[in-house]
């Protein structure tokens, strides 16, 4: 047949194919390589509160957990307590500040990851009993950082 292609050519268009690809994104890219310079300011921020907060006497169990419903930047523990903690930074006071970004819908959405998790974090940091729950701002803007404990309800 002439219109058959040799191994040999066939496997030349088949390198060639391969050569002419766009590289393919790895899956597995290091976390802070995907970080938007804004969410490099926000872990930066975090970090702070976190250890504004443990030089307080708070322990901190987690950081930026996700769930389906949104993420809570740090979980912390008080004696008996579970504090879950919004951070919030602005850089000045223009429309309220760091305080008054903290909106009724994403307070819900706090509560509703709080929600979701209080099973998990109540058998593996609390042996099994449900503790008090708070829920924690850290306000930090150009008047500086302050905390406010129990925020919202």
């Amino acid at each position: 047949m002439p219109n058959e292609m040799s191994p040999e050519t066939l496997a030349t268009q088949a390198q060639k194919k391969q050569l002419n690809k766009k590289p393919s994104r790895p899956k597995n890219r290091p976390k802070s390589y995907r970080r938007s310079s804004t969410q490099q300011l926000g872990s930066h921020y975090e970090t702070l509160a976190a250890q504004y907060l443990q030089q307080h006497g708070l322990d901190i169990l987690l950081r930026n957990i996700r769930s389906r419903f949104g993420e809570i930047d740090l979980i912390a523990r008080s004696h008996h307590s579970l504090i879950f903690i919004e951070v919030r930074y602005r850089k000045n006071q223009q429309y309220g500040g760091a305080i008054y970004s903290i909106h009724p819908t994403k307070q819900q959405r706090i509560k509703r990851v709080a929600e979701q998790l209080l099973p998990h974090l109540s058998a593996y940091f609390f042996g099994g009993v449900q503790p008090f729950c708070r829920f924690d701002v850290i306000a930090i803007d150009e008047d500086g950082l302050q905390w406010i404990p129990n925020a919202f309800y």
